[in-house]
């Protein structure tokens, strides 16, 4: 080869790695900066101080970890890519294969590996031993849905979830690959932590606030403690040092149960930025997870002027006014995107009275302009919250006014209605999408 001749081999192989970027081995590549997701964290629940860690490179669906063994995040594209940060300080974020189906949910640490479950179903679990093996192994499927997911690799996970929310199960040895189904939860569960080793703790139940601990599997006893002090959105800890929830309406709110025979809850200092996910505990350090990872990079330039509608009910959602409490969320949530102003939440009876429609009457797209043209407004945000087998679907539109047209629309599914209130805010920024 003469030197022409690789100058033009150079030259084209720096153009093609400009234009369709580095070709990366198999194997743990490293993270580029400027994903969305940010976290803070602090060395325990009752410190004042929170420290922020550096931003993920991809758009994030669920982490675990804490500050002392450091981050493990999945979501980026399909919900399948991973990546772990060893030093929350200011270390260097490095990617992982993508997983086998698109996670759902997620628990481990960076010193045993982490564990994700998804697919379809929700019933698919998978784990990674260590980063060098860069490779997941799928377990059995779980015996039922899941919703969330707590363990490690050195103790075997940990599930809960099922069609009525009240199933746990736990995995101890990987090369038995068989779940075994503890006693029925007291109440409806949204979110699990803990470890086989410490015994777990749930949350769930009416507003997201009823708090159990089981201590070890062989009582198979769940044990009631006081309800949380605002409702949930999710839950760390372990039985050792006591549970940490973070959630309240404005999203800001921490608080803590050092020991159970105190059986009160602290609060702990005001969260600088909203947040939804929370993970570690009191022993090694809580992280917590900013807005949630549908957050769109960009939104709508235009600020409507908005009235919400209450959602139209269908199916037996085992919920009085289901409609009417989605329609509050919904307020709440479209005034935090910035990009809808919201005046009011207008009834379906009065709306159908103003307009003299008769209980038979049809909600459509014009009428539902005219009732917004009639209150002021630019826009009308409504919706329908449905049932069909085990999955719960809520569905929401922004019909622009002044043409009467659909300008956006977006769902969510989940399995209770308990749950929508964590996901209401993705419903929201989806409906803020430009």
């Amino acid at each position: 080869m003469n030197k022409n001749q690789f100058i033009r081999i150079l030259f084209f192989s720096v153009l093609w790695m400009c234009v369709f970027g580095w070709v990366v081995p198999e194997g743990i590549r490293a993270g580029s900066p400027g994903g969305q997701e940010s976290f803070i964290y602090v060395p325990n629940a009752d410190a004042d101080t929170w420290k922020s860690a550096p931003k993920a490179p991809f758009d994030v669906k669920t982490f675990t970890g804490d500050t002392q063994k450091g981050l493990i995040i999945f979501g980026g594209i399909e919900d399948k890519q991973g990546a772990f940060l060893v030093n929350i300080t200011n270390g260097q974020w490095e990617i992982i294969v993508d997983t086998p189906f698109p996670v759902k949910g997620s628990t481990g640490d960076n010193s045993y590996g982490p564990i994700v479950f998804g697919g379809p179903e929700n019933r698919q679990v998978a784990y990674m031993r260590k980063y060098s093996d860069n490779l997941w192994n799928e377990v059995a499927p779980a015996p039922f849905a899941i919703r969330d997911i707590a363990g490690d690799n050195q103790y075997g996970p940990i599930i809960a979830g099922g069609q009525d929310g009240r199933k746990v199960a736990y995995m101890r040895d990987y090369n038995a690959n068989k779940w075994n189904v503890l006693a029925d939860a007291p109440f409806e569960v949204q979110f699990i932590t803990g470890t086989s080793a410490m015994g777990i703790i749930i949350i769930g139940g009416q507003n997201n606030r009823q708090v159990a601990y089981m201590r070890k599997y062989s009582d198979n006893i769940w044990n009631l403690v006081a309800e949380a002090p605002f409702r949930v959105t999710d839950i760390a800890g372990t039985n050792e040092t006591g549970p940490v929830v973070v959630g309240g309406d404005n999203h800001q709110q921490i608080a803590y149960m050092g020991n159970y025979s105190d059986n009160r809850w602290r609060m702990g200092a005001k969260l600088p930025n909203v947040g939804y996910r929370i993970s570690g505990s009191n022993l090694v350090g809580i992280v917590v997870g900013g807005l949630p990872s549908s957050k769109p990079r960009t939104i709508i330039k235009k600020v409507y002027k908005t009235a919400v509608v209450e959602f139209e009910e269908r199916g037996d959602l085992g919920i009085q006014d289901a409609g009417a409490i989605i329609a509050e969320w919904m307020t709440t949530a479209l005034n935090k995107t910035e990009a809808f102003e919201v005046y009011e939440r207008l009834s379906l009876n009065t709306l159908m009275e103003e307009i003299k429609l008769g209980q038979t009457g049809l909600m459509d797209e014009v009428t539902i302009a005219e009732v917004g043209r009639i209150r002021g407004v630019q826009a009308i945000v409504t919706g329908s919250v449905s049932k069909f087998g085990d999955i719960i679907s809520v569905t929401a539109k922004v019909i622009d006014v002044a043409t009467a047209k659909i300008i956006q629309t977006a769902d969510i599914k989940v399995n209770s209605i308990n749950a929508i209130s964590s996901e209401i805010d993705r419903l929201a920024w989806e409906l803020a999408k430009e």
